[in-house]
């Protein structure tokens, strides 16, 4: 058998990880502008290059021992920063102040505010946990399902009326799996 990884090996895992947290948590701001400058293939590639970032952070942090309390705070932050860029491009698109001609799908904005008010409730519930609460399978599902109804969503190419109408449909079942996904969180902390 080989020699275990070093202490050092595994903290810069560990820090590896962090960074790609925080690199995702800081494409928002790109991935905003970029929808709103109409700028489709941009932001369809910065949300797939962040999505990704999610599931190589984790792996990483789990290679390194199983991450840092600081990396299981910020993970789920990160992840709402840059799932809230296109949700705050949709709000903005059915408001009518926006019109970048990526998607054609509207979302009424009380949908978008249900989804908003969910995640800061979760957010607010895991800053009462010393270590950031872990994150439960149906929150990291509701997480998928959330990088691909956006991927559907933004996607600039061929088929594009395909694509948002996928998109779209999975925006309910996302909307959905968040609820239930919060109540599942909120529910396990009063037993």
């Amino acid at each position: 058998m080989g020699k275990a990884p070093s202490s050092a090996a595994l903290s810069h895992l560990s820090t590896l990880a962090n960074g790609l947290t925080v690199f995702r948590g800081l494409l928002a701001v790109p991935l905003l502008l970029v929808l709103q400058w109409g700028w489709g293939w941009w932001a369809w590639w910065l949300l797939v290059c962040g999505a990704a970032t999610d599931g190589v952070d984790g792996w990483l942090a789990r290679c390194g021992g199983g991450g840092s309390p600081w990396g299981a705070r910020l993970d789920p932050l990160c992840d709402k920063l840059l799932l809230l860029a296109p949700l705050l491009w949709l709000a903005g698109r059915s408001a009518g102040a926006i019109d970048a001609g990526i998607s054609p799908i509207p979302t009424p904005l009380w949908a978008i505010w249900l989804l908003l008010a969910r995640e800061f409730l979760v957010t607010e519930w895991r800053s009462r946990h010393p270590h950031g609460a872990p994150a439960r399978w149906s929150g990291k599902l509701k997480t998928v399902t959330q990088f691909l109804c956006f991927g559907f969503l933004l996607w600039p190419g061929p088929a594009q009326a395909l694509t948002a109408a996928a998109g779209g449909g999975l925006f309910w079942v996302a909307l959905a799996m968040a609820w239930l996904s919060g109540i599942h969180y909120i529910k396990s902390s009063l037993s």
